[in-house]
C-alpha cells in the first residue's frame, strides 16, 4: 500500500529528499551529493539509502514530486540542442535585433547575449498574416520545403522551430508549415511558437519557443532517467515535476512543455517557504535560498509567490508566468577571487559538487564561501551533514591563506571578507527585487533556507532592514518539501487588443474568450490532473494606457464583464497602476492587450507537526570560537533537535542540525515557535 509521499529537489551540489509517512505523520529529510554526470543517479542513491537506513520500501511510495535545474542550467551554460528556425519572409533578424536597449545602462561597452540560434541557421518562408489574424499572403509550402532542406543539409540539426508573424492570433500557417516540415524531414522534432505560448510580441514569443526546443532533448533524457530510477527501485508512483509558475505537472506533460520547467528547482523552495511561513503566521515573506551554487530570492505576499511575465533567464526573455525568483552566483561553492584592482570578489564561478570547496577534500583548491564559514568557526567539521561528511579544516585554511596573501590580510580577516562580500552581493540583489515589488522590507520576514541560507540569513536581514528571520524546521530540505506542497497549476493566454470604454465594453466577446481559455485549461486538467481536487480559475488582464509599450497584470472579476461594466475594469487598472508606479491618469483611455486565466487544483498538504514545550532557557552543548564583526568571540553551540517549543537563546550562538547550521549574531535573540521554526530578531 502506498503510504509515503516523496519530494525531491535536485540541485547543482546536493539532491534533497523529504519523505512524509501518511500513517505516522513523520517527516524525514535526507541529503546526498548530486551527480552532475547523470543527475538521476543521485535519485537512485537516495532511494537506496531510504531503503537501507530507514526501511522505506520504494513500493510504498505513492506520490513523487521533484524540482529540477536541468532546463535552467542547460540554458545558462548554453549546452542545449542545435536548432534551425523558420520565420516569415523579411524577419530573419528577429533573434539578432532582440530589444533595442542596453542590458546594463551603466556599462557603455556591454553587449547583448548571443541568440541561441545564429543567423546562419534562420531561414525565411513566404507567408503573411495581418495583425487581426486574417491571411494576407497564403503560406507557400514550396518555400517551407526549401528552407528545411537548406537547414538540414551539411551539419545536421537536432530540431526545428517555427515562429511566423501574428501566429498568436491565427496558428493556421504555423501548423501547416509544421506538417510540411515533418513530412520533408521525418523524425526531426518541430516546435511551433503558437503551441508554446501564443502571445503578442514577436521577439519574446520566438525566443520562448526557441528556449523550449533548446532544452527539450536534455530535459527529456533526464525525465526518462528519473522514471527509470524510480521503476528500478519498484516505486509505483507517477512522478510530477514542479513548474516555473509555482505549480506541478506530471512528467508526461513536462516532456512537451519543457519551457515550463525552467525555474522548477527555485520555484520549489519558494512554494515550501510560503507554506511553512503562512502556517506559522507569516503570510508576507522574502525568501533567501542559498545552496551550493547560487542564492535565490523571491517575494511572497498573502502566502502566494509573486508571479512575473517579464523575467530574463540566461539573457533570454521568458514571457510565460513564472515565480519571480532572482538568482545570483553566491552559494556555498562560490569561488573567492581578487580583481584587477585588488578588491575581493565572490562568484559567480562555483566549484559545484565536483570538486566542491577545498574543505571537501575532493581536489578543490580555490577558497569558497563554505571554506570561509569553516575557518570563521560557523561550521563544525565533524558534524557537517549530521556527521555523514567530514570537512577538512586544514585544506580550508590553506585555501583561505592563499586568498589572504593576495589581499595582505590575516586568514580570519580574509574569511570574514568573503562572507561580507557574499552578503553585500545578496543585499544588492535584494534592493532590486524590493524596488521592483514596491514593498517595504520592514513589513516582511526573511525566510532563510537551503544549506547555507541560515548561516547568512541574519547578516543579510541586518543589512536590508528586515526585522525577523524565519528559519524553518528543516531548512536544508525545504525545497523538497515545497515540491510536495504545490498544487496542480496551469496558465493560458490570449491576445485581444481592445479599448476599454465604460459604456462600450465588448463584454460578450471578452466572456467568450475567457470561456475558451477555461475550456482549454479544463481539458488539460482532465488529462494531467489525477489526484487533485476540482480546479478553480483566476481571471486577469494585461492592461495599459493607450500609447504605453508595456502592461500591468490586473485581476478581473467576471461580474465586471457585463454591459456597462467597463468602469469596474478601468477602476481596477487605475488602482494597479497607481500602486506599481505611484500615479494614475483616470481621464486617459486604457486598453486590454492580453486575457489570462490560471487554473489551480489543490492537492493534499503535508501537515506540519507541533513541538512539545521545552526549556525556555536551554544550555548550550558546548562553546566555540567564531570570528564575527571583526573580532573573535565565544559562541554557544546548540543542537536544533534539543530545542523545544518556547526555547529562547541569545547570540552570539550557533544552532546545528543535520541539514544546515544557523548563525545567531550578537544582539540577536532566537525563539522556537510551536512548529519548531526558529525566529531570529535583532535587539533594539
Amino acid at each position: 500500500m502506498a503510504r509515503h509521499w516523496l519530494g525531491i529537489d535536485i540541485g547543482g551540489t546536493f539532491t534533497d529528499f523529504a519523505l512524509f509517512d501518511t500513517e505516522t505523520g513523520e517527516l524525514l529529510g535526507l541529503k546526498v551529493p548530486s551527480t552532475p554526470h547523470e543527475f538521476a543517479e543521485a535519485v537512485r542513491i537516495g532511494l537506496a539509502r531510504l531503503a537501507d537506513e530507514h526501511g522505506i520500501e520504494p513500493r510504498e511510495i505513492g506520490t513523487v514530486v521533484h524540482g529540477t535545474t536541468i532546463a535552467v542550467n542547460t540554458l545558462i551554460q548554453r549546452t542545449g540542442a542545435r536548432l534551425g528556425l523558420l520565420v516569415t519572409e523579411g524577419f530573419r533578424d528577429v533573434l539578432e535585433l532582440q530589444r533595442l536597449r542596453l542590458t546594463n545602462p551603466f556599462d557603455l561597452h556591454g553587449s547583448r547575449p548571443l541568440p541561441l540560434i545564429p543567423r546562419a541557421r534562420v531561414a525565411e518562408v513566404l507567408e503573411r498574416l495581418r495583425a487581426d489574424g486574417r491571411v494576407d499572403t497564403p503560406l507557400d509550402e514550396k518555400t517551407v520545403r526549401e528552407a528545411v532542406q537548406q537547414l538540414t543539409t551539411g551539419q545536421p540539426i537536432d530540431g526545428l522551430v517555427i515562429s511566423l508573424l501574428h501566429s498568436y492570433r491565427n496558428p493556421a500557417h504555423e501548423r501547416q508549415a509544421r506538417a510540411v516540415a515533418e513530412a520533408a524531414s521525418p523524425g526531426l522534432p518541430v516546435t511551433a511558437s503558437s503551441d508554446v505560448w501564443p502571445q503578442a510580441r514577436e521577439y519574446e514569443r520566438t525566443a520562448l519557443a526557441v528556449v523550449d526546443a533548446y532544452v527539450q532533448p536534455k530535459v527529456r533524457r533526464y525525465l526518462e532517467g528519473f522514471e527509470k530510477a524510480l521503476a528500478a527501485r519498484g516505486a509505483p508512483a507517477m512522478p510530477h515535476v514542479t513548474k516555473s509558475n509555482g505549480g506541478i505537472m506530471p512528467v508526461a506533460a513536462a516532456r512537451s512543455q519543457t519551457a515550463a520547467t525552467l525555474l522548477s528547482g527555485p520555484a520549489s523552495g519558494v512554494i515550501g517557504a510560503a507554506y511553512v511561513a503562512s502556517r506559522a503566521g507569516f503570510p508576507n515573506i522574502i525568501t533567501l535560498d542559498v545552496g551550493g551554487t547560487s542564492a535565490d530570492m523571491a517575494v511572497v505576499e498573502n502566502a502566494r509567490p509573486r508571479v512575473s511575465t517579464s523575467e530574463h533567464i540566461g539573457g533570454v526573455p521568458v514571457m510565460m508566468p513564472v515565480v519571480g525568483v532572482s538568482a545570483i552566483g553566491a552559494g556555498g561553492g562560490s569561488v573567492a577571487w581578487v580583481d584587477d584592482v585588488g578588491l575581493p570578489k565572490v562568484g559567480p564561478q562555483s566549484t559545484g559538487a565536483e570538486p566542491g570547496p577545498a574543505c571537501y577534500g575532493r581536489g578543490g583548491k580555490e577558497a569558497t564561501l563554505t571554506d570561509a564559514f569553516l575557518v570563521s568557526g560557523f561550521l563544525d567539521p565533524e558534524r557537517f551533514l549530521g556527521g555523514r561528511m567530514r570537512l577538512d579544516r586544514s585544506l580550508a585554511e590553506a585555501a583561505i591563506a592563499r586568498f589572504a596573501g593576495r589581499l595582505g590580510m590575516t586568514p580570519d580577516e580574509a574569511a570574514e571578507s568573503i562572507v561580507r562580500v557574499a552578503v553585500s552581493n545578496m543585499y544588492a540583489e535584494f534592493t532590486k527585487i524590493l524596488s521592483r515589488a514596491a514593498v517595504d522590507p520592514r513589513d516582511f520576514a526573511l525566510v532563510a533556507f537551503g544549506g547555507a541560507g541560515p548561516v547568512v540569513g541574519a547578516l543579510v536581514a541586518r543589512e536590508v532592514g528586515i526585522p525577523t528571520v524565519f528559519v524553518p524546521r528543516s531548512p536544508g530540505t525545504l525545497c523538497a518539501l515545497g515540491a510536495l506542497s504545490a498544487d496542480i497549476v496551469n496558465d493560458a493566454v490570449r491576445t485581444v487588443h481592445t479599448r476599454i470604454e465604460p459604456a462600450l465594453l465588448e463584454a460578450d466577446a471578452l466572456r467568450g474568450q475567457y470561456a475558451a481559455l477555461r475550456a482549454e485549461l479544463g481539458e488539460w486538467l482532465e488529462r494531467f490532473g489525477a489526484g487533485s481536487g476540482p480546479g478553480a480559475f483566476r481571471h486577469a488582464a494585461d492592461m495599459r494606457y493607450v500609447g504605453q509599450s508595456y502592461e500591468i497584470d490586473v485581476p478581473v472579476e467576471l461580474d465586471w464583464l457585463a454591459p456597462g461594466g467597463g468602469a469596474s475594469v478601468l477602476a481596477a487598472f487605475h488602482r494597479g497602476h497607481e500602486r506599481a508606479f505611484g500615479h494614475a491618469d483616470r481621464e486617459a483611455p486604457a486598453e486590454i492587450v492580453n486575457l489570462r486565466v490560471q487554473l489551480r487544483a489543490e492537492r493534499p498538504r503535508v501537515p506540519l507537526a507541533e513541538l512539545p514545550p521545552g526549556s525556555a532557557a536551554p544550555a548550550p552543548r558546548t562553546t566555540r570560537r567564531i570570528w564575527l564583526d571583526g573580532r573573535p568571540t565565544e559562541a554557544g553551540v546548540f543542537d536544533r533537535a534539543a530545542l523545544g517549543r518556547g526555547a529562547r537563546l541569545r547570540g552570539p550562538a550557533i544552532v546545528e542540525q543535520p541539514d544546515t547550521t544557523v548563525l545567531v549574531p550578537d544582539r540577536h535573540v532566537g525563539e522556537i515557535d510551536r512548529f519548531g521554526n526558529l525566529l531570529l530578531r535583532r535587539e533594539s
